[in-house]
C-alpha cells in the first residue's frame, strides 16, 4: 500500500474514531486534518482542528485516548506494526 493511500485511511478511521470519543473535553466537531507517517510506518503525526474549545484541552484528551484511538487502528488497518499516534494542532509546522 503506498504512503498516501495509507495516510488516507488513516485520517478516515481515526476522524470516525475521535468523533466516538466520550471526553468532556474532546469538542463535537474535530476535524483531522492531515496525518504524515514516516518513511518506517513506525509514527503517524494526526494534526486536528476544532471550531469550539480549547486547543490544548483536546490535545490532551487526545493523548489521553491515544491507547484507544491505536486500538482502533489496528483493528481496522491491516499493517504489521500499528503506528505510535502523536497528536498536533493544525496550525504547527507540518
Amino acid at each position: 500500500m503506498r504512503t498516501e493511500q495509507l495516510q488516507a485511511q488513516l485520517l478516515r478511521v481515526l476522524s470516525d474514531a475521535i468523533a466516538g470519543l466520550q471526553d468532556p473535553r474532546v469538542p463535537m466537531i474535530v476535524t483531522v486534518e492531515r496525518v504524515a507517517l514516516t518513511p518506517d510506518y513506525s509514527l503517524a503525526r494526526v494534526y486536528v482542528s476544532s471550531m469550539s474549545g480549547e486547543m490544548e484541552d483536546l490535545l490532551e484528551a487526545l493523548r489521553g485516548a491515544r491507547g484507544h484511538l491505536q486500538r482502533q487502528v489496528a483493528d481496522q488497518v491491516r499493517l504489521r506494526r500499528t503506528p505510535t499516534l502523536e497528536f498536533y494542532a493544525a496550525g504547527e509546522r507540518w
